[in-house]
């Protein structure tokens, strides 16, 4: 029966994790745990959950991408742009998907060309995404979008906290929990994380794969960055800056190892869903900014240290298996 617990607590740390947390700032302030607040904390991390959605399929598959927050930036300069140069609201959030999607092939394109692996192509994609956006904008806010496009980040439903943008992020996760759990493409991602050469052997055209991961990537990453320029409103270059950490701390903490093969979705979300109770919980706490930013690090410090202690872990349990079985 412990074992059962203890099994239980390893696969589901995430939502363990989140309980935990709740539980103790709903002693620090009677307004943390009602629903008003847990909506608008929905609505907060909508557009970081659903561009999460795509950098796990990445990171499941054995790579990591750190261009994700310039890229919702410079996708939602685009995007303010053209709002206001008149262009149509479907039209804008099409071109401005699909301008991600490109940004997504692209790198990986420039990750088979250089033949390095994608971390580094993503930094390197991050800053010229980060040049680009400060040269398009001259370094100045854009703003006066029109209502109807900020409907998508502001527009409520049912209840005056539930907005359009927490809908499409449930709606999504569901979606991407079905296609990672229960179809072939879930299971190739996985493959590709496991054993790249395994899965080559296998038959999976890896080549193949990792474009659609990284144009599904891009996809979310369009889409997160539609969410954000309508919910705040505006545009500039450094919009969706730091959000990477965010994501890559959250899908750390909801399990997905470093190296890739692993993962659920769901908990994904509960990793960072982490990340924004404490920043809300921290503020109804009377705690600044600052001290949001040292809690991020040390938690991503303390679950990459956990990932790489199971890493060494099964190494040791596979080379005992090796020696037991000689």
């Amino acid at each position: 029966m412990n074992r059962k617990i203890v099994d239980f607590g390893r696969r589901n740390l995430a939502w363990v994790l989140l309980l935990v947390i709740c539980i103790i700032f709903s002693f620090t302030n009677g307004n943390f745990l009602t629903l008003t607040n847990l909506l608008n904390i929905l609505n907060q991390n909508a557009y970081i959950i659903i561009s999460t959605y795509g950098i796990a399929l990445i990171m499941m598959s054995g790579g990591l991408d750190m261009a994700v927050g310039y890229q919702m930036s410079i996708c939602g300069v685009a995007c303010a742009l053209m709002l206001n140069a008149g262009v149509p609201i479907p039209v804008v959030c099409l071109i401005t998907i699909a301008l991600s999607i490109a940004f997504g092939a692209l790198g990986t394109l420039l990750e088979q060309l250089l033949k390095l692996p994608r971390i580094f192509v993503s930094i390197g994609l991050s800053t010229v995404y980060q040049g680009v956006a400060y040269v398009i904008t001259n370094s100045k806010t854009i703003s006066g979008l029109s209502a109807g496009f900020k409907q998508i980040g502001q527009g409520t439903i049912l209840h005056p906290n539930l907005t359009y943008a927490t809908i499409i992020m449930i709606l999504f996760g569901i979606v991407m929990s079905i296609v990672m759990d229960r179809t072939y493409f879930g299971r190739y991602v996985f493959a590709l994380g496991g054993n790249e050469a395994s899965a080559r052997l296998a038959g999976i055209n890896v080549k193949r794969m990792k474009y659609a991961i990284g144009m599904t990537a891009g996809f979310f990453c369009g889409v997160g960055a539609l969410v954000l320029t309508s919910r705040v409103g505006a545009a500039s270059a450094a919009t969706g800056a730091g959000t990477e950490i965010t994501i890559l701390t959250g899908i750390l903490v909801g399990g997905v190892s470093v190296r890739g093969g692993d993962g659920k979705i769901a908990n994904c979300i509960a990793g960072v869903l982490i990340m924004g109770l404490l920043a809300n919980g921290m503020q109804l706490a009377g705690l600044n900014t600052y001290y949001q930013y040292i809690a991020k690090g040390a938690i991503m410090l303390l679950v990459m240290w956990f990932d790489a202690f199971q890493i060494k872990r099964r190494a040791l349990a596979a080379s005992k298996r090796k020696e037991a079985a000689a």
